[in-house]
């Protein structure tokens, strides 16, 4: 009976239309709920204001105003407060994304946020179009529907929290995609550098235009960095220039690199994981509930096992460019350690999985795994789901996601990809 359903193209299509038309509604049906893109909203009204885009600005004037750090909360303080813990490094893109979502500002935030969430579902949409077309191997068995939708059961716990939080991620997955499929190296450089002034993790992947040696798609990938950052300075010039330093400054240059920034429960990245696991005070209001942390360290010696772990974890990558054949490999690889070894990673941001176990799936399909290989990604992308809430309870949820549970299983598919990716080189030589 399952062999029947499963060469079922009918009953795939259905479900994995229905699992589009319910990510559609949920987002949709959630536009009056607090979520990520309401910090992307406020920030893109401030261009008309000419606030400071990421806040920072109320520190200073709180240092300045308060003789004594009990006067924060005397009632003349009261609105400089709420900025200060509801508005102050909430929004940490580049300028330039807050500068796209102005038309977005002048609606209504219900209405604005709908609309973000409609655009998103497009995305998907498009991710998953732009997948089906993908030749990842010389004898790739046709894709049937029901790959799709193990996708989507395997990325449904990141999917779900995309929705609810309005992200910013499929758009990035969507323009990444879009540029390594491309042929046309304008085109191709053009569209990730759209991506990378959005946020600056998918500068990454200028390592495949390398690998393919497309050194014009790199040349039209920087003339494209040059293109999309010139457009808010035709609006307002001085103070795009002021919001580029502040966010260089205050932003790259100070939040992202420390690894006390937002080291809180559900900051699943290398640096957070560290901070929680070794550093008092990463996230004062937790920490003391799970008995963290193991050691108390100091941030420099933090900084420097962080590094030696991402160059650890570096060199797989850099000897597989050296070895023909393997762009889809190393496209899985990129997405994964975009997400564990930046700064910051929500629960969200391992939407990104959607790429890598897709590219997996395919290959289960198209090569023999031994038993021990399916019992690892099984276990791996079972694990996901399982320590769900829905499975689990919240109590211990919130324990896994302490001790970065999602980490882990983030590191376990980028070893289990490097495993096959070695195996297929050898087996071909």
């Amino acid at each position: 009976m399952f062999k029947t359903v499963w060469n079922s193209e009918v009953i795939g299509k259905f479900v994995f239309i229905s699992f589009l038309l319910f990510f559609l509604m949920s987002g949709v049906t959630r536009n009056k709920q607090k979520s990520d893109f309401l910090d992307y909203y406020h920030a893109s009204q401030r261009w008309e204001t000419e606030e400071n885009l990421y806040k920072f600005d109320t520190i200073t004037k709180l240092t300045e105003k308060l003789k004594d750090w009990q006067e924060i909360f005397l009632p003349e303080n009261a609105e400089l407060l709420d900025s200060l813990q509801n508005q102050t490094g909430t929004y940490i893109y580049p300028p330039l994304f807050s500068f796209l979502l102005i038309p977005f500002g002048n609606l209504d935030p219900s209405f604005a946020s709908g609309l973000h969430s409609v655009l998103n579902w497009f995305c998907l949409v498009g991710i998953f179009y732009i997948l089906s077309k993908i030749r990842f191997f010389e004898n790739q068995s046709k894709v049937g529907p029901w790959v799709f939708v193990l996708v989507i059961l395997a990325n449904f716990r990141y999917l779900e929290s995309h929705i609810q939080n309005n992200q910013v991620g499929l758009l990035l997955i969507f323009l990444v995609l879009s540029a390594l499929v491309s042929k046309n190296d304008l085109l191709s450089g053009i569209l990730l550098a759209l991506a990378t002034v959005i946020k600056v993790t998918p500068i990454v992947f200028v390592v495949i235009f390398l690998y393919e040696k497309r050194f014009k798609a790199v040349l039209y990938f920087l003339a494209g960095l040059v293109f999309w950052n010139a457009i808010p300075l035709l609006y307002r010039f001085d103070y795009t220039i002021a919001m580029t330093k502040e966010w260089f400054t205050q932003v790259l240059g100070q939040a992202l690199s420390n690894p006390l920034a937002r080291s809180w429960k559900n900051n699943q990245s290398l640096s957070s994981t560290l901070a929680k696991y070794f550093y008092h005070g990463a996230d004062f209001v937790n920490q003391p509930l799970y008995r963290l942390p193991f050691v108390d360290l100091s941030l420099y010696t933090i900084k420097w096992i962080q590094n030696g772990i991402i160059v650890l974890f570096g060199l797989p990558i850099l000897y597989l460019l050296k070895k023909p054949d393997l762009k889809w490999h190393l496209t899985s690889l990129l997405f994964l350690a975009s997400c564990l070894f930046s700064g910051i990673s929500w629960i969200h941001s391992f939407v990104i999985c959607i790429f890598p176990i897709y590219f997996l799936i395919l290959h289960k399909q198209n090569h023999r795994w031994t038993r021990a290989e399916k019992i690892w990604f099984l276990i791996t992308i079972a694990l996901v789901l399982l320590t769900h809430r829905s499975f689990v309870g919240g109590l211990m949820e919130n324990i896994l996601l302490m001790y970065s549970i999602l980490f882990y299983l983030g590191v376990s598919l980028y070893l289990f990809i490097i495993s096959i990716s070695l195996r297929d080189y050898e087996s071909r030589n």
